[in-house]
């Protein structure tokens, strides 16, 4: 049942508000024109939930400890605002391959509390079956639950119709080769296919021990390198602008459904933020 505790991650859900953004590239922050169409936070609906379910658990006499929430939810230095993971040679020089520490440490900080807190009541069936209930309730209410859903389910499966163009684009293999010839030479492991979602690939880190949670100075050579020569050949810049160019196309194609579901999760994030304003605790 903590299925219904835990935030749902997926790329490219947030809060923030980025109408007019389209038009504007930024390579470092993976700037995409459909990024405008952002607004739906999985984050905030997955919180209000929380706390409906805490007021509702609460009236059959179970406590169930949400506490406050940074319902902006800043992304670390390392994800853009639409959950991508960015990879450039600032952040490899600070943080190798591992991940940069949370935006806002606080909130992220109550939140596995509040997990850790919720898991230990488990097992339990009495409150399984409460939590089955309130859930029940709270979603034969809110009609527009899915709506969403379906409509960041949208945007994402053009975004990745045209991060698979690009990735198969001339331009982009070409550069992955010269890629693979700067860097080959410089690591003693086997490069992979893909190096925006395959580096380091399974087993390279086996030598890499981290320090006080910092990374090691070999893993930090190996991220330096490899954004190095990920802009020395040209890499980063083919897959940045092909894929631009591809969701361009894809925006101009859909636009009018794309707009649809902003307004729609517009709306949608105005009625969450009245029921987090309603019922959250006082920021610490």
């Amino acid at each position: 049942m903590m299925a219904a505790v835990a935030v749902t991650s997926l790329a490219g859900c947030t809060g923030a508000d980025a109408a007019g953004e389209s038009g504007l590239k930024d390579q470092d922050a993976w700037k995409m024109p459909l990024d405008e169409f952002y607004v739906y936070s999985v984050e905030l609906d997955n919180y209000a939930e929380q706390l409906l379910t805490s007021k509702c658990l609460e009236q059959r006499g179970y406590e169930w400890p949400v506490p406050w929430q940074n319902t902006d939810y800043p992304q670390p230095k390392d994800f853009n605002r639409v959950g991508i993971r960015l990879f450039t040679l600032e952040l490899a020089t600070e943080y190798g391959y591992q991940f940069a520490p949370p935006a806002d440490v606080e909130s992220a900080r109550l939140w596995v509390e509040f997990i850790e807190t919720a898991e230990a009541y488990f097992p339990d069936s009495e409150l399984d079956e409460e939590l089955v209930n309130c859930r029940d309730e709270i979603r034969a209410v809110d009609e527009d639950s899915n709506q969403s859903f379906d409509g960041v389910n949208e945007i994402m499966g053009l975004a990745l119709q045209a991060d698979q163009v690009a990735l198969q684009s001339p331009a982009v293999m070409e550069a992955t080769e010269r890629w693979r010839e700067c860097l080959q030479p410089q690591v003693d492991f086997t490069l992979p296919e893909e190096p925006r979602t395959e580096m380091p690939p399974h087993g390279a880190d086996a030598d890499w021990v981290s320090v006080d949670g910092h990374p090691s100075v070999d893993e930090i050579a190996v991220a330096v390198a490899d954004a190095e020569c990920r802009e020395s050949s040209g890499l980063s810049a083919a897959a940045y602008e092909t894929e631009w160019e591809e969701q361009r196309k894809l925006v101009d194609l859909n636009r009018d459904k794309l707009e649809r579901i902003r307004d729609d999760a517009q709306d949608r994030k105005a009625y969450l933020l009245t029921i987090v304003a309603d019922n959250a605790p006082p920021a610490p």
